[in-house]
């Protein structure tokens, strides 16, 4: 290769040298040879370190264009998610909003209930009201009413003891019902009366003999006793009773309309 090289030298120069007054010397045509190799080959080396490292710098730039698109698909992922958990985020406060304002509007209207069912348990008799599980409700829809902190209450506490008065009121109301152990006062003396309800509309009361007897009758402070005086229709009173509790035969029992009215 170099001596091809230095034959191109030699015809490239030779007739430059013919034109000069003093040609070149062998040994300066000789060092003028070896630069230009030099040159030349310092240039192939860099051109040579140049593609090597244009090559690196290629690999690089493809790889960050990799890189930057795989983050791009990422950040609009992110976005995407992001997108949905604040839709879903706003959904469930839309429905903690909702929530909270049923709940004062159901807490408001139990407060306009309160009144309401205080009235049904003044018609509930005694006999009822007494049992465990009515007396309970009973007892804490009253200590709900009085309490200042209506607003503290679990709501779930207050419609329980309202349901439960309802539904007994109105499980009452649909039967008749015997009773007994009721005690009047006749005379100064205390009487005790068995007797019978008709749901939540009547009642009747007679001791054992069916010399005594009384009419029971709901109004705003509770159940009214009225005493029955009339001895014809006391019978039928202690009759009624008897087939009501099971201890007589069936039959048709008459009461005067002034007495049921």
């Amino acid at each position: 290769m170099k001596l091809t090289i230095f034959s191109s030298i030699v015809l490239f120069v030779m007739p430059v040298v013919g034109q000069e007054d003093a040609p070149l010397t062998n040994n300066e045509l000789r060092a003028s040879v070896q630069k230009w190799i030099s040159v030349m080959k310092s240039t192939q080396e860099k051109k040579s370190a140049w593609r090597e490292q244009k090559q690196i710098l290629l690999d690089s730039r493809d790889s960050l264009y990799a890189e930057n698109a795989q983050m791009e698909k990422e950040i609009l992922s992110a976005f995407e998610r992001l997108s949905t958990t604040d839709e879903s985020s706003k959904k469930k406060l839309d429905e903690k909003k909702r929530f909270d304002d049923g709940r004062i509007a159901l807490r408001d209207g139990l407060n306009d209930l309160d009144e309401k069912i205080t009235a049904v348990i003044a018609l509930l008799p005694e006999e009822l009201s007494k049992q465990a599980k009515l007396d309970k409700a009973i007892a804490d829809h009253k200590n709900f009413v009085i309490r200042q902190d209506k607003e503290t209450i679990s709501l779930n506490g207050r419609l329980t003891a309202m349901l439960t008065i309802l539904a007994e009121a109105e499980k009452f109301n649909q039967v008749v019902t015997p009773f007994s152990g009721r005690t009047v006062e006749v005379g100064g003396n205390k009487v005790i009366l068995d007797g019978i309800y008709f749901g939540l509309a009547i009642g009747f009361a007679a001791d054992e003999a069916g010399t005594v007897a009384v009419q029971l009758k709901p109004g705003k402070e509770g159940w009214i006793e009225t005493e029955i005086t009339d001895p014809e229709v006391i019978e039928r009173v202690r009759e009624l009773i008897n087939v009501g509790n099971g201890s007589g035969e069936v039959t048709l029992v008459p009461i005067p309309l002034d007495i049921t009215q």
